[in-house]
Order: C-alpha cells, then structure tokens, then sequence
C-alpha cells in the first residue's frame, strides 16, 4: 500500500494570504446588512458633528502695494519728501505687515481686550457687538487674565458673579503693559448689582446691564485677554501672501469663528499699515521743516539787527542811496555774501548728516534723515542705499532673521563710506568758502577809495540785503517742504475691502463624502480582513490552493438529530451527497477485492465518525455486507454514536482476549455490522503494530465486502499512519469553518513523506445558503449527542499530568 504520490503538493507550513474575489464579493452581497449599518452611523455622527461644532471662517481682502514712493521722479530741493528713497520690496512690506508689533498696534486700536460669550449645552456663542451687557474695566488696576468670569442673571438690577481656576491665575495690567505676581485666589462667587464697581486685588470693573430684563436660564462669561497672546493668536491666524511674483497685489485672509471680529481686524490691520507707511514718509518732512526752521532762527535775528541798523544809520546821516559804483561794488560783495551763505547753510546740513549718520541711536530704529538738494548724486544714492538696507534690515529682525545680520555688516560699511564722503565735501566747501572770501576781500579794497558816509552805509545795505534774500530763500523752501508733506499719499491702498470668502469648516459636502466612505471601507476592510486572515477551510477552492489530491466530495451540514442519517432519511439531500462519494470510491478503489477504507482527518471534530458511519450505511444499502471498525481506541467516538460503551470491542480482540465473532455487532441496517473499539488500552499504537491487526483484517475480508475504518486525526498521533498499511483508500475529512489550513498542509506533507498513497479529500459540513459557500454560521453538527472532540487541538488523546 506504500507508493510514492505526486500528486501532492509540498505546500510550506506558514500561513498562505490570498484574496478569493468571487468570495469576497459573495460576502459582500451576504453581509449589506453591515454595510448599510455602517453608512447609517457615519451618516448620523455627521449630522451631530455639523449640528454642535463651531463653524470656521475664512475672512479676506487685498492690498495694492506700490514698488516705488512716487510716481515722478523729485529732481528739485526737496526730492526726498516723498518716500524712503530706492526700489521698495513687496515682500519686506509683507513681512512689515504682518509682524507681530504691527498686529499688536492693531489690537491696540480695537476693543479686544474683553469678549462676551453665550453658554450653549454643547457649544458657546461669543457675542460680538450684540452682548446683552457691557464690562468697564479700571484700565490702572490689574486683571486677572484668560479666565471666564461667569454672569448669572438674577433680574434686572443683579447677578451672581463666579469663577474657577485650578491653577494660579495671572493678571495683567492694561496701562503698564506689566503682568503681575499671580494671585491664588481660585474661586469667587458673590451676588453683585449692575453698574457698581467690583474691587478686588484680582480685578476691578463694573458690569451695565444694556438689555437683561428678567431672570432666565442662560448663562453668559466674558475673558479679559492678554494682548501679548492675542497678538500671537491673530499673527498664527493671519495669511498673507501674493498672486505671483511679479505682482504687488498682496491677498489677506484670517481664519475664525466670529466672521464680524475677523472683517474688523483686517480693516484695521490695513489703515494701520498704511497709516504707518505714511507716517514715515511725512517722518522724512517733518525732520527737513525742522532743519530749515532752525536755520531761519538765526538768520531772522541778523535780518532784525541789520534792518535796524541801516534805518538809524540812514536818519543819522541823512543819506538814502550810494553812487552807481558803489552800487556796483556793493551787488558784487552780495553775490559773494550770499555764495558763502549758500555754502554755509550746505555745510551745515553735511554735518547734520555727519552727526545723523554716526549716532548709536538708530540701530533699532527707521532712517529718515532731513533731505537737501545737493548737487552730488553719488551722496544722494548712498544715503538712499542705507535707508532701504535700513528698511530690510526692520523687516528681517522680526523673523530672528540670520540675513539681518548680514545686512547690518553691509549697512556699516555704507556708513563708513557715507561719512567719509561728507568728510571729503565738507573739506571741499570750506576750501569754496576761502576763495570766494579772497575775492570777495579785494571788492572790499575798492570800496575804501569811496567817502566813509558811503561806504558804511554800502556795508550795512550789504548785510541787511544777504540776510533778508537768504531768509527770503528758507521761506520758500519751507512753504514747499510743507506743501509737499500735505500732498504725501500712502504707498499702498486698500483693493477689496475684507468680506467672508468660504467656510473652512465644518465642509458639509465634502465630510459627507469622507464619512460616506468611511462607512463603506470600514465593513468592506472588515470583510477584506476577515477573509485574508482566515487560516480556515471554508471552501473547495481553499483545499485546491493547498493540495492536488482529488476532492471526494462535500457533505452538507446536517440538522438532523440521528447520526445514521443514510438510513434514517434515505432520500434527504446529505444522503444523496454520501452516495456520490460511494461512487467515486468505488472509482478509486477499481477491481479491489475486499477493500478496506479508511476515514481519518488532520485534527480532531472534523466529523471522522459520522462520515465514517454513513459512508458504511450507503456501502451496505447497496447490498455489499459492510462492517465499521472503531480504529479509534484513544477516545473512542463510535461507542458514544452506536451505543456501545459496554461492549468488548477491538481492543480486547487485539490483546488476545476474545475472538473475532464476539466483537461484530449487527445493526438495524441489513448488510451493516458495526466493530467497536472496546475498552481504552494503555498502548494503543504498540496493539495496531502487532500481528494480531494483521490476522484481524484478514478474517474481516473473508467475512465482508468492504471494510470501514474510523481511525484518530493524522495530526495528532501515529496511529493513522500504522493503520494505513492495511488500507486500500484513505478518506482524508475536512470541515469547512473548522479545518485550520496550516495544520491541513503540515499533515497532508507528511503523508507524502510517509509515501502514503490512493488518497481522497472529503469536505464536510457545508453551508449552504442562498446557493452559494458562505462562511459557517456556527460549528457542530447539530445531531443532539454532543459528538465531537472538542475544541482543543489534541484534547483527549495523551494523559493528563
């Protein structure tokens, strides 16, 4: 009976992961039940999430920021009143923008220091400009900050006022701008009437009640905020960026619950940048004006003395006008005068900028130096080129910028070079001054060959004339510094004014569609799960994936309460089902004489003994004398069917105890006869090893057609393996839902290393619903004896210790 079997396959022991489709969407089409539950959850949560979360906003607008200050080009006097001087960058205006001093000066500017809410069962309402009452706060005393201060309305006059903290509370002071040692006080509730102060070393303000009637139910709070944080908290809000690259349209967007407090804030976040942006541009005017205005002091004081002067000379002398050459010499001497007093007010503005230029006060702040004519455009630039590094370098140090500290080594050196240009103009003017003084020194020699009377007059008209025509001069050039300051516009200006632009969430239709999903995958990945990790036999497919062996046949499951179900109900469907696997025995069995088959499996309650039972009852309902031997002496499974568990049985034949003809048990069936196992023997495969076991099976084929053995589960012990030298067939069981394809595998690889051979695969227990395999509902047979080996992979058959 030991043949070599190719048919085998050497499958490995691991557990082999395969998706069957045809499976899975019969599971699908089984279980829409779960599905469908699954959709309605997911429907229903979304419902509830929309219903009581806080719904986000997005609120924005834009901004057009010019590249240039002006749009002329300024060539006269007072050419930088218009602007920082240079190309400015769009994006360093951005960073302006939003950094944190300038959302900060925002804050500042708006009443967001307190905020009123509305208590909800599952979410609050912040009642922005519609509060039903207002807090007046003691701007000198400290607040205890971010806690809520709860108001309780008792009626129209008074309220309960309440809070709690588990921590030490801190408080700020909203004039100092200091944050004080935290109190830890951590609870209050006293009854309180509106309109009176409420003093304590944690706050102090007093509540108006603006339209709270009557007592009710609703419970309002209001927080006083730390500017500091919500500074922050708008900041981290806060998105600005621009189109492309080669735009200057800059977007701004702030993200938030209440849509009216996040129009406000980008409103007043734009009027306080380009408030800002105009007042360092008029910066610039203000400090020329204040240049010119300290030059006209001194030259209004010598304009007084010398006007003076020529009316007391003129009434003492009687004398009114000088002779044409005097006249001539004196217009001479006033061109003089006035090129030195040019040059005078000139190197004095190049050491305005000298002593600008070289203090350490402005390291931390904007450059906005006065601004001159001067006829030297390579000064005019390199200040121009310190102002706009000046600029980069604010913009840089709001972001901890290691750029900023480049552009303070470039902004150094720009000084450097810019000081010593005013050195080399200044020796150049003085240089002016000392030739225009020789000249004028030999007018002066001409004018002493005139009369003395004369010749003092000429010298006073002189003075007064060059004192009036330069003051003259620095009017003019004042009146146009203020002209050109009031005509200053802002660089930039307000496109869009800000408006809602989306919710950001919740997003209705799009978390319908995520949760929609998400109720479809997660059944669908459960099914998807379940069927790649089932390590168990639950179709004919499974068994052809791990053997090639032929598969006998497929018992359905049985409901019926008597194991004998062939000749109990010779016409039910699971009867028919056991006379197909008769057939292909007889197929496999051929010409045999006497053949002996027997029914084992790879583990135990797999159905061996039913099988073994009913495959005997349709041999012997084909008129073949048939007799089932209970091979199984461990834990004998036929004595429990059959009724057996006093009978001598095989076990006593084989110890030589009794003989043959004692142990056949005829049945209710004609042609059947039933050998049980007998008492369970100490050494049971010692007993099927011996000569007796071979004697046994040839006096039963001299007595019977065919020979049905019901032997132990392969997998568990060695006793299958002894039996099946004697065997002509081997019916290798499977149960579907139960079989464990892992231990299917190891045992069918040893059989065929054992070159056990004529093999054929009976599945059992199937379930059938709707007319196709589905999953077991549930394990056992359902005959009523509790027929089985239990659960437990090799339970029963080794000693206890």
């Amino acid at each position: 009976m030991v043949q070599s079997n190719s048919n085998n396959k050497n499958q490995p022991s691991g557990h082999n992961i395969n998706l069957d489709y045809k499976k899975f969407i019969n599971d699908i089409i089984r279980f829409w039940w779960l599905i469908l539950l699954f959709i309605g959850l997911t429907t229903v949560f979304v419902i509830i999430k929309h219903r009581y979360e806080i719904p986000i906003y997005r609120v924005g607008m834009s901004m057009l920021m010019e590249e240039r200050g002006g749009e002329t080009q300024q060539s006269d006097m007072m050419e930088g009143f218009g602007l920082t001087p240079g190309m400015r960058n769009v994006d360093n205006q951005i960073a302006l923008l939003s950094s944190w001093d300038m959302i900060k000066r925002t804050i500042d500017e708006l009443n967001f220091n307190i905020s009123y809410f509305a208590k909800g069962n599952w979410k609050d309402t912040e009642l922005y400009t519609s509060s039903l009452f207002h807090v007046i706060m003691d701007s000198l005393h400290p607040q205890i900050i971010n806690i809520p201060l709860n108001i309780i309305p008792i009626d129209e006059k008074s309220f309960t006022l309440e809070f709690r903290s588990e921590e030490p509370i801190s408080r700020y002071s909203y004039t100092t701008n200091n944050y004080t040692t935290p109190s830890n006080q951590l609870q209050y509730s006293k009854t309180h009437n509106y309109n009176e102060w409420i003093i304590t070393n944690d706050f102090a303000f007093k509540i108006v009640n603006q339209s709270i009637h009557q007592k009710s139910d609703q419970t309002y709070y209001f927080i006083f905020h730390d500017p500091n944080t919500l500074a922050s908290n708008y900041k981290e809000a806060l998105a600005v960026f621009r189109n492309d690259e080669n735009s200057s349209i800059v977007r701004l967007s702030v993200t938030g619950s209440n849509r009216t407090k996040n129009i406000t804030f980008l409103k007043t976040l734009a009027n306080v940048f380009i408030t800002a942006n105009l007042e360092k541009k008029n910066q610039i005017a203000n400090n020329t004006i204040r240049f010119i205005e300290d030059q006209l002091i001194n030259i209004s004081d010598s304009l007084k003395i010398t006007g003076s002067e020529l009316s007391q000379f003129r009434v003492d002398n009687k004398i009114q006008s000088v002779s044409a050459q005097a006249d001539f010499l004196y217009n001479k001497l006033q061109s003089f005068d006035q090129n030195i007093a040019e040059r005078e007010i000139l190197k004095n503005y190049y050491q305005y900028l000298h002593n600008y230029f070289q203090s350490d006060t402005l390291s931390e702040s904007v450059m906005a130096p006065a601004m001159l004519q001067v006829d030297n455009p390579i000064l005019t630039e390199k200040i121009k080129l310190i102002i706009d590094l000046n600029s980069d370098r604010l913009s840089a140090s709001e972001f901890n910028n290691p750029y900023s500290i480049e552009i303070s080594n470039k902004i150094d050196v720009a000084k450097a070079t810019l000081l010593k240009s005013i050195d080399n103009q200044t020796y150049i003017i003085n240089e002016e001054i000392h030739r225009i003084k020789t000249e004028k020194a030999l007018i002066e020699a001409s004018l002493y060959s005139l009369p003395e009377t004369e010749r003092k007059m000429l010298g006073i008209e002189r003075k007064f004339e060059l004192n009036n025509e330069v003051y003259t001069f620095l009017l003019r050039r004042r009146s146009e510094a203020q002209i050109q300051k009031a005509s200053n516009t802002p660089d930039h200006q307000i496109m869009e004014t800000p408006r809602v632009i989306g919710l950001i969430s919740p997003q209705k239709s799009a978390d319908y569609r995520k949760y929609l999903m998400l109720g479809l995958f997660i059944p669908l990945g459960f099914l998807l799960l379940k069927q790649l990790f089932n390590n168990k036999i639950s179709s004919p497919d499974d068994i052809e994936k791990i053997t090639s062996l032929p598969l006998l046949g497929q018992i359905l499951h049985s409901n019926k309460k008597e194991p004998l179900v062939v000749k109990d109900h010779p016409r039910s469907v699971i009867t028919e089902t056991f006379r197909r696997v008769r057939t292909r025995l007889e197929f496999m069995i051929g010409e045999k004489e006497n053949p002996v088959i027997a029914v084992t499996s790879s583990m135990p309650g797999e159905g061996k003994t039913f099988c073994a039972l009913n495959i005997a009852s349709v041999f012997a309902y084909s008129g073949k004398k048939t007799v089932l031997v209970g091979f199984d002496m461990r834990k004998p499974g036929l004595n429990k069917v059959m009724n057996l568990h006093d009978k001598d049985g095989l076990s006593n034949y084989l110890t030589g105890k009794i003989n043959l003809e004692s142990i056949i048990t005829p049945t209710e069936m004609q042609y059947l006869s039933v050998i049980p196992s007998g008492p369970i023997p100490p050494n049971p495969a010692e007993l099927i090893s011996s000569t007796k076991t071979l004697h046994f099976f040839e006096d039963l084929k001299k007595q019977f057609d065919i020979i049905v053995l019901d032997t132990p589960p392969m997998g568990i012990v060695s006793d299958p393996y002894l039996i099946a030298r004697h065997s002509d067939s081997i019916v290798f069981l499977t149960r579907q839902g139960y079989t464990i394809k892992e231990v299917l595998a190891q045992t069918l690889k040893n059989i065929h290393a054992e070159g056990i051979s004529n093999i054929g695969i009976l599945l059992n227990d199937i379930m059938v619903k709707q007319g196709h395999y589905g999953n077991p509902l549930k394990y056992g047979y359902g005959y009523g004896y509790g027929y089985g080996y239990g659960y437990g992979y090799g339970y029963g058959y080794y000693e206890e210790m």
